[in-house]
């Protein structure tokens, strides 16, 4: 499980057709986009993980017990960042549409 550090690089997000026209960025410059994309991926990839798992566990294939509850936690803990930033998100557009210009 790989997971995107937070930088104090983030730029605004861009639209997906303005995203693959640019794609020559630099490896700083992560935007929102870029960063929730890969959160969304990395849910993906525990889920298949832990789905594998309890495959193999019910056909009796597993030697280590303790790798599946650490992938269980990887997964949980995914989907924990992936809800924080998401609802982190949508408070900050929120607020943003509170202010009166």
């Amino acid at each position: 499980m790989f997971i995107v550090p937070l930088t104090s690089n983030i730029a605004p997000m861009e639209t997906i057709s303005q995203k693959k026209q640019t794609e020559d960025k630099t490896e700083g410059d992560a935007t929102f986009f870029d960063i929730f994309e890969s959160l969304v991926n990395n849910v993906k990839e525990t889920d298949a993980q832990v789905q594998q798992d309890s495959i193999d566990l019910m056909l009796g294939d597993v030697d280590d017990l303790a790798q599946i509850q650490v992938n269980l936690e990887k997964a949980a803990t995914a989907v924990d960042l992936l809800v924080t930033v998401k609802n982190k998100a949508v408070d900050a557009y929120n607020e943003i549409m509170r202010m009166t210009v």
